[in-house]
């Protein structure tokens, strides 16, 4: 004797928030930059980290007169 079970549609999968494509490249920027700065300090560098602080705070900027 075969059993026979009723289908039942697959679960639907919630779709977490995600960041909009235009604004992926300054989060990416920004993180790059500040990770980039953090390096800089461990090894002394601090002119380095500067500028990539500046770089980071800049790509921040851009996020915020986007959004």
């Amino acid at each position: 004797m075969t059993a026979i079970t009723e289908r039942k549609p697959a679960p639907r999968q919630s779709t977490p928030d995600t960041i909009p494509t235009a604004n992926l490249t300054a989060v990416l920027a920004a993180f790059n930059a500040a990770n980039l700065a953090s390096n800089y300090i461990e090894r002394g560098n601090f002119t380095a980290a500067r500028r990539k602080l500046v770089q980071a705070l800049a790509s921040i900027g851009q996020l915020q007169a986007g959004g």
